[in-house]
């Protein structure tokens, strides 16, 4: 059994300027010797003593880490993120909990036009609670975002250090996901417009059909904008007066209901009753599937 190393620093001239780097030896196997590596622990201007920089190593739980057989250097977050695409965002097949492909695309965006620019490079077990909470302040602040969609990101990054911890890519201790430690909050400024029954039917009938009837439907059943998309006249039962939900419509794709609760068959009130035309088996009752896309589309934009 390989003894417990602590390795040793030493400052290198490196492209970004002198930095600490921490030596160790691991076996090679084709020959079994021992042989040195290295791996960068910081900038000599950020860490000026020894004291500091072995303080950073300790941090980033170098030591631990040069002690596994299958060390290959630092983890950097776009090392987990790529990871966790890689394993939690492809084939839907075989997981757990499976996601929705909307889910899976809305992840990916995240961490591709968000996470990535910012933290990709960055050493993941160096990253800070604090500079995320002022990253996420930063990026409100310039963009004019709503606290749910600060809370997403967060959310989406503290799922990307949970999956390096699962797969034993960093440490599984609780300082290891520095999202543990991030304050945003979750709750929307936003404040609901409330209109009388005089001033919503004035609305209503601005609208142009299909429009309407899937408005009125979406807010005298609840249901979904996706779950109405992706109705079809067999979901329709006229004699018994109920609507069941079988599937949705999202982003040009069909897909199942959000929750058990969702596949719960709703009422079909009176005034959907007399407004639909001649039922077509098998055909959406709102869009054909080059309408729906269309639709679909335009409220994305």
């Amino acid at each position: 059994m390989a003894r417990f190393q602590s390795g040793s620093l030493r400052i290198e001239p490196r492209k970004n300027g002198q930095t600490w780097v921490l030596r160790y030896f691991v076996t090679r196997p084709l020959d079994s010797r021992r042989v040195e590596h290295k791996v960068a622990v910081g900038l000599v201007r950020d860490f000026s003593t020894e004291s500091a920089a072995w303080a950073e190593v300790e941090k980033q739980h170098l030591q631990t880490q040069i002690n596994k057989s299958d060390f290959r250097g630092r983890v950097t977050f776009a090392d987990l993120a790529q990871h966790y695409m890689r394993h939690e965002l492809d084939e839907q097949t075989e997981a757990v909990a499976p996601k929705s492909h909307t889910t899976i695309a809305g992840y990916k965006r995240i961490l591709r036009n968000r996470c990535l620019d910012r933290w990709g490079k960055r050493t993941a077990l160096g990253i800070e609670p604090l500079e995320i909470e002022q990253w996420l302040k930063a990026i409100k602040r310039e963009e004019q975002l709503e606290n749910p969609t600060l809370d997403k990101i967060r959310r989406v990054m503290s799922l990307v250090f949970k999956h390096g911890q699962r797969y034993g890519l960093i440490p599984r201790s609780e300082e290891s996901n520095p999202l543990r430690f991030v304050r945003c909050k979750t709750t929307s400024d936003y404040e609901a417009l409330i209109l009388t029954p005089k001033q919503a039917f004035a609305a209503l009938m601005q609208l142009k059909e299909p429009e309407r009837t899937l408005t009125l439907l979406a807010a005298s059943t609840g249901l979904r904008i996706s779950e109405c998309l992706g109705l079809q006249w067999q979901d329709v039962s006229f004699s018994e007066s109920i609507i069941s939900v079988r599937r949705t419509w999202t982003c040009g794709q069909v897909g199942v209901p959000k929750s058990k609760a969702s596949h719960a068959p709703v009422p079909l009130h009176l005034p959907h009753q007399k407004s639909h035309p001649r039922p077509q088996p098998g055909v959406h009752r709102f869009f054909s599937r080059k309408q729906c896309v269309k639709q679909e589309d335009s409220r994305q934009r």
